[in-house]
């Protein structure tokens, strides 16, 4: 035996004794603080994207459901429902028909009713167009509230939040219903106006197109804040739009790479489209508009950060951290 006690302990003077304490708590492992620079990356938006991609699916079905009035209206504005009539398309048909009338079977009017009679099918309305026409003026009020819920969500998988899907989709509609609404309504005549002046304009190739243009870039980049101003601050309309051109402008970096991240994936949908017609009419209903609109919140949300709330967190030390602010606070426009 080696003596009373048999457990080894070390001597004073031994190196492990001058290191090993085990009657002392430990300073542990020091947690290393993730700067923003890591957590908003690239490989962080990959990381990010792979851990909610199948909630991203449910996602832009639960955005379809929310905007299916626009569907309502698409499909009674290319007539998928609406009756066909055939009728003549040149406007002499009906004088050239009267005088061949007239003329009792005139061999020459006769020719001129077989240039001038071509018929074209017409599209004409009838109950379900009518209907469906009626569904879509709902979109008014669904339009922003999809947005507002979809970009709550995204806003909470950008930040590493814990979103329960559903709940918080609805929660955010809810606490910004009016909001969302007018907000929603704004967005629609905006898309609207640009969209038609940039087709008015686009046979013309005057400078007013490269104007328009140039509005349609600025205004889809500005779409990047609308929702996630709405959702993070208290803000009148014109300021919040005011903040969305700004930032728009300032993040022009991480604006421009979500924007050609944009582009690759419309690129891709619009090949499936070409090649296999199948996937690509059901793309937009899985994948197409939430995981877009992931690309877009990701580049946003840190530009907001950085000149929005970090600023208002640096003059109110105890507000807290600012990633676990919700709708409650007020934040103040900063000009």
């Amino acid at each position: 035996m080696a003596g009373k006690n048999n457990r080894y302990t070390p001597k004073k003077n031994n190196i492990f004794s001058r290191l090993t304490n085990y009657d002392k708590d430990g300073k542990g492992v020091k947690k290393r603080k993730i700067t923003d620079k890591e957590r908003y990356s690239l490989k962080s938006f990959f990381i990010a994207y792979k851990s909610h991609f199948w909630n991203l699916i449910t996602l832009n079905l639960m955005f379809m459901l929310m905007i299916s009035p626009i569907i309502c209206g698409i499909l009674s504005f290319l007539g998928v429902f609406s009756t066909r009539m055939a009728t003549p398309s040149n406007i002499l048909f009906a004088p050239i028909y009267g005088a061949q009338v007239c003329s009792g079977g005139n061999p020459v009017m006769s020719s001129l009713l077989g240039i001038f009679g071509t018929q074209n099918a017409v599209l004409l309305g009838n109950p379900v167009t009518n209907t469906l026409n009626i569904i879509a003026l709902l979109a008014i009020f669904t339009f922003g509230m999809a947005n507002v819920g979809m970009t709550y969500i995204l806003r909470g998988y950008t930040r590493g939040d814990y979103i329960m899907l559903w709940h918080d989709f609805f929660k955010a509609v809810k606490k910004n219903l009016v909001g969302s609404i007018i907000m929603g309504i704004c967005d629609i005549a905006m898309i609207i106006l640009l969209a038609y002046s940039a087709f008015y304009y686009s046979s013309m190739q005057s400078l007013l197109y490269f104007v328009m243009f140039a509005m349609c870039f600025v205004y889809f980049l500005m779409r990047f804040y609308i929702y996630i101003l709405l959702i993070t601050f208290k803000l009148s309309p014109v300021k919040l739009v005011k903040n969305a051109f700004i930032l728009a402008v300032l993040g022009i970096k991480r604006n421009l790479m979500a924007f050609v991240g944009i582009g690759v994936f419309a690129l891709i949908c619009y090949m499936l489209l070409s090649f296999a017609v199948q996937f690509g009419i059901i793309l937009p209903f899985f994948l197409a508009i939430s995981n877009t609109s992931f690309m877009a919140c990701f580049a946003a949300y840190p530009n907001i950060k950085k000149y929005m709330i970090d600023p208002y967190n640096a003059d109110h030390p105890d507000g807290g951290d600012d990633y676990k602010i919700e709708e409650e606070p007020i934040f103040i426009d900063r000009g």
